[in-house]
């Protein structure tokens, strides 16, 4: 079940997702292909490049952003989602990630209504370590 609706104003937020904890296997499954190291699986590489270590993939985020957006628009994310963000800070094991957005306005668009969302991911410090702009549709 969608959240979103054309009466949302700004400054609403949206419910967020809770991820968890971030783990080294979760990285892992996420970033390994056969055979590649990256810094996301191998801590001695990381290091050699300057991180403390292994770090998750910023894509991994993005899709943690997608689920809260999916579940907040539904069909409206899935057929009319756009999506902008930086990273901003290393999501490390032992993080625990919450995605978060806020609706910051509306526009018209045909028959449906378009919001616009500030969006980002946190950690247990409340840092911000992905962040942007999302937008999609209500019908």
């Amino acid at each position: 079940m969608a959240w979103a609706s054309k009466q949302m104003k700004p400054g609403y937020d949206i419910p967020p997702l809770h991820k968890g904890i971030m783990t080294q296997a979760k990285m892992e499954a996420y970033s390994r292909l056969e055979g590649e190291v990256s810094i996301h699986t191998d801590e001695e590489l990381a290091k050699k490049v300057g991180l403390p270590g292994t770090v998750a993939a910023g894509m991994m985020l993005v899709d943690y952003l997608s689920q809260m957006l999916t579940n907040f628009f539904g069909t409206g994310w899935i057929q009319g989602g756009k999506c902008a963000v930086s990273f901003i800070l290393p999501v490390r094991p032992g993080d625990d990630i919450t995605a978060r957005g806020v609706v910051r306005e509306k526009l018209s668009e045909g028959a449906a209504t378009r919001l616009i969302l500030d969006v980002w991911c946190e950690n247990q410090r409340g840092e911000k370590v992905t962040a942007g702009t999302a937008s999609g549709l209500v019908y």
